[in-house]
């Protein structure tokens, strides 16, 4: 059963991937455009700190993630981060402030409250804020920026 209004639906048959799934998804069966930025915010965690989005005792990254952008003293945030992220991104070329800003992009599309949650063109706005997301591709395909998988 589905109902419907203006932008939003309410539905009483979840679905979805456990660790992407909005809390006010779960909670109420409510279903919106907000629901994808959230999802987002968990797939940008992921980047960040080569987890998955649950673990192997069931919990969630995001409940994990959510305190180390907390406070207003940077070095703090600083710290919790470094601590928190995957070191393969230390070694490679991206910059602090780089994964701060895609963090704190993260963060906010993890709100609580979906109308507080960026629209996805505030978040690429904001991710295309970051130099090192910019990289040289030259007209004659030579160029060869390296991507890592693992």
């Amino acid at each position: 059963m589905q109902i419907a209004t203006g932008c939003n639906a309410i539905t009483m048959h979840i679905v979805g991937t456990q660790g992407y799934i909005a809390p006010e998804y779960l909670a109420d069966g409510v279903v919106s455009t907000r629901m994808d930025v959230f999802s987002f915010g968990v797939v940008l965690l992921e980047l960040i700190s080569g987890k998955e989005a649950i673990d192997e005792e069931g919990k969630v990254l995001w409940a994990e993630a959510i305190g180390i952008m907390e406070g207003n003293v940077e070095e703090r945030k600083v710290k919790r981060l470094t601590a928190w992220m995957d070191k393969v991104l230390l070694e490679e070329s991206c910059s602090m402030e780089s994964v701060m800003n895609t963090m704190a992009v993260a963060t906010a599309c993890l709100h609580r409250d979906p109308s507080k949650r960026p629209s996805m063109v505030d978040i690429v706005y904001a991710l295309c804020k970051s130099d090192d997301l910019f990289f040289d591709i030259s007209d004659d395909g030579s160029s060869n920026p390296q991507v890592m998988a693992r």
